[in-house]
């Protein structure tokens, strides 16, 4: 977050901090900010409503774009309305508990959070923002988050006769097979190879993983130093083969300003071959309500997946660790924080899980086989739009191990996680605030970001270019965040 974020907070500390509570005869209510799945919601939908009457209380619902989060929350401090129950990651945690703004749960989970404690109670000390004061300020989700993949369209593979690409060079062939020689035979030049955007992390992950670097994460240098994944030797390499995808046309030329949904929409419409994405969106959630083509019952006729290995060997994506360092809080300015706990708590809970998933049993959908995870959706809730814009999946915050997500999936789904486990591209996973990421993170990524961008599509000097990012991130606060995380990882793996 912002440094700004500092200043905010340091107007609010004249306010009264202690949660008072509803009277008997009130109905409590508490609001809840979370990040939008593509789909607003309606304001009091079925699903909301029935979250409401499971806990007793009225639940108010503000969504945020994907990537809004932090402008949003600094909208909300500023105007004195911090939400009730909202996400955060650990150095914003911290300087929120510094600044008294977050309300510790302990007292609350005791009487209203059974499944919390059963099911992640024994990794709540553990998590760096429970170790402040030793209260509980932070409930992290008990399951990890999905591998992702690079998903290639089979069926255009087998019409143009071509193999699952394995390395760089099989993958540019597919590309350039799928962006010029008419993969969905409609005579129209139409299709693209892949589609990539700066919008959104999962696209590049392969891409990047075939040269063993971490995307967006850091990565440790031969000599020990934990640095930005931008300074990877291999890098330089990675953003070549990207400039030739780019300059042979194989990959969508507006990667650099398109939206994330715009990016979806264009696998949904089938004019990509390749995206990078987890599969559980491509191939089960997505599957086949979000796309406009005709797809068959099987996805596995349509896509499959692939493990690009390149020059050094490397290949997968990110490795995801158990989350120590994100999670949900609870605002000190909370009215009611046992029914935001009671809320978390049922979350949590199987029910609780599947109506946020799924939609309300009998009406949204209907089991066929519960043991088997086998569903279908009813009515006009097969369309997607109108399930989100009904409550369905918006509220789902995979809190569980064994979640509705999980228990439902595919089988092509569930063996491409299983596969992408195999291909993970490990990184130093640090689970300590970085003071130098908290004050120039933002800047940090920004200069990165815009580094890639200018990177592919530059007809200038690549390398001159690149050093001259490199020296801008390392004089706008990069340096100090090198020397911070090298010594905090080296203290965290003693």
């Amino acid at each position: 977050m912002k440094k700004t974020l500092c200043m905010l907070l340091a107007l609010l500390m004249t306010l009264s901090l202690v949660p008072t509570f509803a009277t008997a005869d009130e109905l409590p209510e508490i609001t809840w900010m979370i990040t939008g799945s593509g789909t607003t919601s309606d304001e009091n939908n079925m699903v909301l409503q029935k979250i409401g009457e499971a806990i007793g209380a009225k639940v108010n619902v503000i969504q945020v774009a994907p990537g809004d989060e932090d402008v949003k929350l600094n909208a909300l401090i500023a105007a004195n309305t911090l939400p009730d129950l909202f996400v955060a990651d650990l150095a914003d945690a911290q300087q929120f508990i510094n600044e008294g703004m977050l309300c510790p749960l302990d007292e609350f989970l005791s009487d209203n959070g059974s499944e919390i404690l059963a099911q992640v109670g024994e990794k709540l000390p553990k998590m760096p923002a429970n170790q402040m004061d030793g209260s509980i300020y932070m409930i992290p989700g008990a399951s990890a988050d999905f591998m992702e993949n690079l998903n290639v369209r089979v069926d255009w593979l087998k019409k143009l006769g071509l193999e699952m690409p394995t390395d760089l060079d099989s993958l540019y062939n597919v590309l350039h097979a799928f962006t010029y020689d008419d993969p969905d035979g409609n005579g129209q030049n139409d299709t693209v190879g892949i589609v990539l955007t700066m919008a959104q992390t999962n696209q590049w992950e392969n891409l990047f993983g075939a040269f063993g670097i971490p995307y967006n994460k850091p990565c440790q240098l031969e000599d020990g130093t934990v640095t930005s994944y931008f300074k990877h030797p291999h890098f330089l390499e990675c953003i070549q083969y990207l400039r030739k995808l780019y300059q042979d046309g194989v990959m969508d030329p507006d990667f650099a300003t398109m939206p994330a949904m715009t990016a979806h929409e264009k696998l949904w419409s089938g004019a990509c071959g390749v995206y990078g994405f987890r599969d559980v969106g491509v191939t089960n959630n997505w599957y086949p309500g979000r796309y406009t083509f005709e797809c068959p019952e099987d996805p596995s006729e349509i896509f499959g997946f692939a493990q690009i290995t390149g020059p050094y060997g490397d290949c997968g994506s990110v490795a995801q660790y158990p989350k120590l360092t994100t999670g949900m809080v609870v605002a000190s300015t909370c009215k009611n924080p046992d029914a935001v706990v009671r809320l978390i708590n049922y979350l949590f809970t199987e029910e609780g899980d599947n109506l946020t998933y799924l939609g309300v049993e009998d009406v949204m959908y209907r089991w066929i086989d519960k043991e088997a995870g086998k569903y279908e959706r009813l009515n006009e809730y097969v369309d997607d739009a109108v399930h989100r814009a009904n409550g369905g999946f918006t509220y789902w915050m995979n809190m569980p191990e064994d979640n509705a997500q999980l228990r439902t999936m595919n089988a092509l789904t569930q063996q491409g996680q299983a596969e992408q486990q195999l291909h993970a591209i490990d990184y130093p996973y640090i689970t300590s605030t970085i003071e130098a990421e908290t004050e120039y993170g933002t800047l940090l990524d920004q200069i990165v970001k815009e580094a890639t961008a200018q990177l592919i599509v530059t007809k200038g000097d690549v390398e001159a270019e690149y050093k001259e990012f490199v020296t801008r991130w390392e004089n706008e606060g990069g340096l100090e965040y090198e020397a911070e995380a090298t010594a905090a990882y080296a203290a965290q793996v003693k």
